[in-house]
């Protein structure tokens, strides 16, 4: 662009100055030259854009011309509070978990004796609209850890307490023993009792003849 105005400007110059003294100069002799220019401009434009193609490809784009997306490296690895032995205060660390949620959940635990598994926390009003996946991410139980009620031993007291005694079931079974003697099976405490398989199944995890 520099020799182009050069040449336009020295054009001018002789034809204004010196039009009558030197005649116009002939312009086909510089075709070559401005010919020359302008490729080697064009070449420079597009070197300049296939280093700015590349540089975008490699940096920006997958193989199949996806946008690459930036995955966050986690800062530190989750260790799984175990539920059955944990106290409160661990469990405020959690997301969703404050000291009111995380008193409730201890609580419950202890009335049970023990969880055998996550979804038993949705049995705790409180904890209902915490997702499954969040549970599974920060918390573990152990089901060899839940404490177990003796069927034939427990008094009312005892079985009164836990969440899946009620006054008629607790009372049934009590009736049952003082005039037939010990439980011997599931089958035969759902037959005393008439408790719905659903109750049952609960049951099987916290009782024992």
């Amino acid at each position: 662009m520099v020799l182009a105005g050069f040449i336009l400007f020295s054009y001018l110059f002789y034809f204004l100055c010196d039009g009558e003294k030197n005649p116009a100069p002939d312009m086909a002799q510089y075709a070559a030259v401005f010919e020359e220019f302008n490729l080697r401009q064009n070449h420079i434009r597009d070197s300049l854009a296939k280093v700015r193609r590349t540089a975008y490809a490699n940096h920006c784009l997958s193989d199949d011309t996806v946008p690459r997306k930036k995955t966050k490296q986690p800062m530190y690895e989750i260790v799984k509070i175990d539920l059955n032995r944990c106290d409160s205060t661990d469990i405020t660390v959690v997301p969703m978990f404050g000291s009111k949620r995380a008193a409730r959940l201890v609580e419950y635990r202890d009335k049970l004796g023990g969880f055998h598994s996550l979804a038993q926390l949705r049995e705790v009003f409180v904890l209902q609209d915490i997702p499954m996946d969040l549970l599974e991410k920060y918390f573990v139980v152990h089901p060899g850890d839940v404490r177990k009620i003796n069927i034939n031993k427990a008094t009312y007291k005892e079985m009164i307490a836990h969440p899946y005694f009620d006054a008629y079931l607790t009372k049934t079974i009590l009736n049952y023993r003082s005039k037939n003697g010990d439980i011997t099976s599931f089958e035969e405490l759902q037959r005393i009792t008439h408790a719905y398989p659903e109750l049952m199944e609960k049951l099987r995890w916290y009782v024992v003849f």
